[in-house]
């Protein structure tokens, strides 16, 4: 395919890219970073499309009406608009990616174009998604959380985000006028600055917890004045929170069981069932139950699947002596007699 002469509109009816975009594969990932970083000067059309595959498979937000997809087709029937989409017709998915790209270059292009860095981007519970940022950055944005792009991405001088929830960050080094672009990540707790590495960001439980996978993480901690920067080396985890004060640092020998989440999976390791269902609640949103306290403090070493919450209880039943109920947003778990 000759991705070098499409617009917009011709990569958001593609079926390879929206693949790309809602589901995306290592391979896919692999060669869009590749494709992108061979022809940069396609960075803002493949962006801008990449906003059309989402807007069109929005459950909410801008949706056309019955009445503009039909008069969108029919615009794009007397080849007034996109001539080739009207052999996808057939497929509501398509026809809604159509639509959405007719309506969008029609009225919003130019809109796209200027505000497509203030772009935030969600997971439900139970849901975890992947992204490209406009600098070829990669983003693993873990269930029930959110990520929100700066209005001003395209300074010179400064890559922003702003994070609720947990993410992986791979992050592009990018150099401009001989100086490297830092990349920061904002938390309640603290900033991450880094210029191109990989790293987990986790703001649960009323704290910021940073793990370095690799490269080299300044951290700048919130509210304790000064001396507020930490140098983090890879394996390094930190924990901090702005409202007590509290800082707790160590080193990891193995640092990627922490962020194994993002390969649909959890690595326990001596892990208090009390912890798991702190992890179940705020990945698929259930209410959990334990019977009592020493339950609790059963402890689970393993691997279990996390691509859905049935396969997760089924794996902690083969692993401890146990019985889960589950009862719509909430479950209960008890011992076996």
């Amino acid at each position: 395919m000759n991705y070098l002469s499409f617009e917009p509109e011709d990569f958001a009816v593609d079926d390879f890219f929206c693949r790309w975009v809602l589901a995306p594969t290592p391979e896919a990932e692999v060669f869009w970073r590749d494709w992108l970083n061979e022809n940069q000067f396609k960075n803002k059309d493949v962006e801008m499309a990449r906003q059309l595959v989402l807007l069109a498979s929005a459950d909410e937000g801008v949706v056309p009406t019955s009445e503009t997809v039909d008069r969108i087709w029919q615009r794009i029937d007397e080849g007034k608009q996109v001539g080739k989409i009207h052999f996808l017709r057939e497929s509501k998915f398509w026809m809604k990616v159509a639509a959405a790209v007719s309506l969008l270059v029609i009225v919003f292009a130019g809109y796209f174009h200027k505000r497509i860095q203030s772009q935030t981007y969600r997971t439900a519970f139970g849901e975890s998604r992947r992204l490209l940022l406009p600098d070829k950055s990669l983003v693993t944005l873990n269930a029930n959380s959110t990520l929100r792009i700066s209005d001003v991405w395209g300074k010179p001088t400064e890559r922003e985000v702003w994070l609720e929830g947990e993410a992986f960050f791979s992050v592009s080094k990018i150099r401009r006028n001989n100086q490297s672009v830092k990349f920061v990540v904002h938390t309640p707790d603290l900033n991450v600055e880094v210029k191109g590495t990989e790293f987990n960001v986790n703001t649960r439980k009323n704290k910021t917890r940073v793990v370095l996978s690799e490269g080299l993480v300044h951290l700048y901690l919130c509210g304790i004045g000064e001396k507020n920067e930490i140098r983090m080396n890879p394996g390094d985890l930190v924990d901090f929170s702005s409202n007590n004060k509290k800082l707790s640092r160590k080193h990891l020998a193995d640092a990627s069981p922490v962020y194994s989440w993002k390969n649909n999976i959890w690595t326990l390791d001596a892990t208090s069932l009390e912890e798991i269902s702190a992890l179940i609640q705020e990945t698929y949103g259930l209410t959990v139950s334990v019977d009592n306290d020493s339950l609790k403090r059963k402890k689970v070493t393993g691997i279990i699947p996390t691509d859905n919450v049935d396969d997760l209880l089924n794996a902690l039943e083969s692993i401890l002596p146990i019985s889960i109920a589950r009862k719509e947003n909430g479950i209960m778990i008890k011992n076996i007699q």
